[in-house]
């Protein structure tokens, strides 16, 4: 693994080559591996520690009572999960964390984190950038969610993402029912707004 790769992170500023070597190898048994499928954290599960994604991918969803799922992100490697649970007053994840793809990660306990701020201060202000730019993303995605018009949705998702490869979990991505989303792309074909 090359540790530049997670030192370009905006949420390790602060920290040198040995910092992250010290993370990442210092405590025996951190590391975990996931295949495709596996859940790395529960909704509801208790968050004490981050992890450290070095290989691999995994999507957020969150699920309602009712088991509607709502997809939040799909997170690539090398990035951190669980940061901005590990210092809340209700430190439990909000969302299903589920490896798309095989994924190798690190796990790093909170009074190793405390102790690191401590030593590197810089590490303390990268910490607290990467959460208050996770706050802001959330902030959005509620936006986008709950303001926007499914075809404003739609044709937003479009502009980044040409073609539809797959029909249920877009609709799961815009919090909507799949017949929703077919009436809506059928709209937008009529509307002369989507060809495919």
């Amino acid at each position: 693994m090359d540790l530049s790769d997670l030192l370009n992170i905006d949420f390790f500023k602060g920290l040198t080559e040995d910092d992250m070597a010290n993370l990442l190898f210092a405590v025996p048994g951190a590391k975990r591996k996931y295949k495709e499928g596996d859940f790395v954290a529960h909704q509801g599960e208790v968050c004490d520690k981050i992890a450290i994604m070095t290989k691999g991918s995994v999507c957020s969803i969150m699920i309602n009572e009712y088991g509607k799922e709502l997809i939040l992100s799909n997170i690539e490697s090398p990035d951190v999960l669980g940061y901005t649970y590990l210092f809340a007053t209700e430190n439990k994840f909000n969302v299903n964390l589920i490896a798309k793809t095989s994924c190798e990660m690190y796990f790093i306990e909170k009074e190793r984190i405390v102790a690191l701020m401590h030593e590197r201060p810089a590490f303390m202000q990268s910490y607290i950038k990467s959460m208050a730019d996770r706050g802001l993303f959330v902030f959005k995605r509620l936006y986008e969610l709950n303001l926007h018009s499914l075809k404003q949705r739609l044709l937003k998702y479009l502009e980044k993402n040409p073609e539809i490869t797959n029909q249920a979990e877009l609709a799961k991505r815009l919090g909507v029912t799949r017949p929703s989303l077919s009436r809506a792309l059928a709209e937008l074909r009529r509307d002369g707004l989507f060809d495919k």
